[in-house]
């Protein structure tokens, strides 16, 4: 096999330094989105700061990788849900999903301003319980249940249990007998373009039988309908269609069965504005033109009060027509809430010289064992201290792990860096902290910022954490 030498290399590196310099010229990147969009600022020193509190100093303090848990904002997302004003004066009755962001003390703060609990699993639900949440508050969605848990949902008095399928009816209905309860059920179904592993479709009359086989329980309340869209709603029409989707279901559901739902469940997937999803395609354009993933057009994505307003006005307008009281309208939002709120330090360990094509690898102190999400999304991430008229440069950021797949951005645009340096990847508040590993490294700590006062929720893990559960004297 003939090697190709240096003249071949060279051409190579040519040509790809003059295809990068057409894709500029013919659609230069899109503008970063601005710190204030997360209550950052920078301060006279070009600092990145919340409330006057420099990010560096946090970092310098508690070491990276940390996330940085905004309470400010956090509340005023909540609120944003559980006090948004609609046209009939209900609103929605929201209850957070704790698998997107199960940390006690973000918990506990969703819970203070009026937010309920969606738990997916028995230890969920025992956080919740643990946490002092009010049983009817608690929607229990476990996709599996197993006996415990099921047992502890009905004792508890859950404000509804959620059947994904219906293998699941006679376990909860022998369980119900068991101890003599009648809970309150809604099942899960699946509307046309929402795919998933869980729930009745109502395309092949599944979900209409499913709902048949519970009504014929009588140690069942079926009281609830829960949808969930399985995909990002990010446009009015999105969110439209889907709403449709629901109510036509659930008038077949009176009309068939004559079953007056008390509850319709969205679920969740709301689109967080500042946060764009990015294909495996994208990903390799990026890296192949050294060219920065644009950051989401935000006046074309839904709002909180848009989903909240235009959700329930659609749902009140199909009641009103039909001359019925409207239901309650659940909504379990999870990365729409909390993913703002939040923020991930991370180190800059090794600034490597640029490549042929102009583009230098940083190697980071935390990688996708912290970061999973950023395999296919794009979070907007600043350089926490830079430094002044710092010139800016390309660069392509890989984590610790050695793994191949390792590469949090194909390409970003930053002031220049240097080992020490710290950079903060924003939205880290949803699905960042539950799928992070102990993939070669401990865990980071988290903290939270309240109007200057910071309170550790998380200390970051030790290596003596890593084997505390081995038995290591055996070994």
């Amino acid at each position: 096999m003939k090697t190709r030498g240096p003249i071949h290399r060279a051409a190579r590196a040519m040509a790809r330094r003059a295809l990068r310099r057409a894709a500029q010229q013919l659609a230069p990147p899109a503008a970063e989105l601005e710190p204030g969009a997360w209550r950052l600022e920078r301060d006279p020193l070009g600092r990145l700061c919340i409330d006057s509190v420099a990010l560096g100093d946090v970092a310098a303090r508690f070491g990276t990788p940390v996330h940085v848990v905004d309470a400010v904002r956090l509340r005023e997302n909540a609120a944003r849900f559980v006090n948004c004003p609609t046209a009939h004066g209900g609103g929605v009755e929201t209850f957070y999903p704790y698998k997107a962001n199960p940390v006690p003390g973000v918990l506990r703060a969703l819970h203070q301003i009026g937010a309920g609990a969606e738990v997916a699993s028995p230890y969920e639900l025992w956080l919740a319980k643990t946490l002092g949440v009010a049983p009817g508050r608690i929607v229990f969605n476990c996709p599996i249940k197993p006996a415990g848990a099921l047992r502890q949902a009905m004792e508890l008095g859950v404000g509804l249990i959620t059947v994904g399928s219906r293998q699941e009816l006679p376990a909860i209905s022998a369980m119900a007998r068991s101890l003599g309860k009648r809970p309150r059920i809604g099942i899960r179904v699946a509307v046309p373009g929402a795919t998933s592993h869980f729930g009745e479709s109502t395309d092949d009359g599944s979900a209409l039988q499913a709902f048949a086989e519970a009504l014929e329980r009588p140690e069942l309340d079926v009281v609830a309908l829960h949808a969930h869209p399985n995909a990002e709603l990010a446009t009015h029409d999105e969110l439209r269609a889907f709403v449709a989707a629901v109510l036509r279901f659930a008038a077949r559901l009176r009309t068939r069965l004559k079953l007056d739902l008390e509850v319709i469940d969205l679920g969740g997937n709301l689109v967080c504005p500042t946060v764009a999803q990015v294909s495996p395609i994208e990903a390799r354009v990026q890296m192949a033109l050294g060219r920065e993933a644009a950051p989401p057009e935000r006046r074309q994505l839904l709002s909180i009060e848009d989903y909240v307003g235009l959700a329930t006005t659609q749902i009140e307008a199909h009641y009103k027509r039909e001359g019925r009281p409207m239901p309650r309208v659940f909504v379990e939002p999870g990365r729409s809430m909390t993913s703002s709120a939040q923020l991930l330090m991370l180190g800059v360990v090794q600034v490597r010289p640029p490549d042929d094509s102009g583009v230098s690898t940083v190697v980071l102190d935390g990688g996708i064992n912290v970061a999973e999400p950023l395999v296919g999304e794009r979070h907007q991430v600043f350089a926490v201290s830079p430094r002044p008229n710092a010139e800016k440069r390309t660069y392509r950021l890989i984590g610790p792990t050695g793994a191949s797949n390792d590469l949090l951005y194909p390409s970003v645009v930053l002031p220049e860096l240097q080992s020490g340096d710290t950079l903060a990847v924003m939205d880290s508040g949803a699905y960042f902290v539950p799928t992070s590993t102990t993939w070669s490294f401990p865990r980071p700590g988290i903290v939270m910022l309240d109007r200057g006062e910071l309170t550790l929720l998380r200390r970051a893990e030790t290596f003596e954490d890593l084997v505390a559960l081995d038995l290591l004297e055996a070994a």
